[in-house]
């Protein structure tokens, strides 16, 4: 009987992960790439050979509810809010800043939620595409993030291109603090379905808090000193001992190579 082979992204949907954690398990030789034929453009995946790991992604009786991410909507608005709110207290920025944002860019927050129930909200992370002069501004708070006019400062993905990022929040319910790699692991998905015609470059961030610190440092954000000592980047483009970043640009040179081969 003749195997069935699946296409990388139905392989993902079908094992419901993330496309980094699938490259990364294709990188340690778990799941194996097949050309089933030598006229086969991209790598392909044994749907037997997936069906024997999906179990081991499946929750089980009992399980903590299972997180769910999406861009953000309308009716996330109220959601977030509180979220924020819950958090921050009156420290909580306007929502109708980031509902400019989103409207200019539908792609700029990512949000994290409770899959049976999207009102659950668990964590989001706002990154807006800008030029680098804007970041810079930013950087030096020569700018702050409600100055950014969205119709002139934020970019749009209607065209190839490296963009660079500018992480504008981050916020992670206190109770759910191991769920910031699957909501960073669902924007990096994103990002590698579209490489290699579209790519990350840069992300830059300034980080306000001993938490955040802590969560730019794990993922070895390299501080700019010379701008602030609150400023820091993240160059995509080279070596990162992070396993989070390895696994995209394993994900995004993989996808390159079947650019090529095709």
């Amino acid at each position: 009987m003749a195997k069935t082979f699946l296409q990388a992204k139905d392989a993902i949907d079908f094992l419901g992960i993330s496309a980094p954690t699938f490259y990364r398990l294709v990188k340690n030789g778990k799941i194996q790439k097949h050309y089933p034929t030598p006229f086969s453009k991209h790598g392909e995946y044994d749907a037997d050979e997936l069906a024997g790991l999906r179990s081991q992604f499946m929750p089980r009786a009992g399980e903590e509810p299972k997180g769910g991410t999406d861009w953000v909507q309308d009716s996330d608005m109220g959601n977030m809010y509180n979220l924020e709110y819950a958090v921050y207290g009156e420290e909580t920025g306007n929502p109708s800043i980031i509902r400019k944002w989103y409207k200019r860019n539908p792609y700029v927050c990512r949000v994290l939620f409770n899959e049976s129930d999207r009102r659950d909200f668990w964590g989001a992370i706002n990154m807006l595409p800008l030029s680098e002069a804007t970041i810079y501004k930013l950087l030096k708070k020569e700018m702050r993030d409600i100055d950014i006019n969205p119709e002139k400062e934020i970019l749009t993905f209607d065209k190839p291109g490296v963009f660079d990022f500018y992480v504008a929040s981050v916020i992670i319910r206190p109770d759910k603090p191991n769920s910031f790699g699957q909501l960073l692991n669902s924007v990096f998905s994103f990002w590698c379905e579209r490489a290699p015609e579209q790519q990350i470059g840069k992300i830059f961030g300034r980080v306000v808090s001993e938490d955040g610190e802590m969560m730019a440092r794990k993922l070895f954000f390299s501080p700019l000193w010379t701008i602030s000592d609150e400023a820091f980047v993240l160059d995509m483009s080279r070596p990162n001992p992070s396993k989070i970043v390895q696994s995209f640009q394993y994900c995004v040179k993989s996808r390159m190579a079947d650019e090529t081969r095709s």
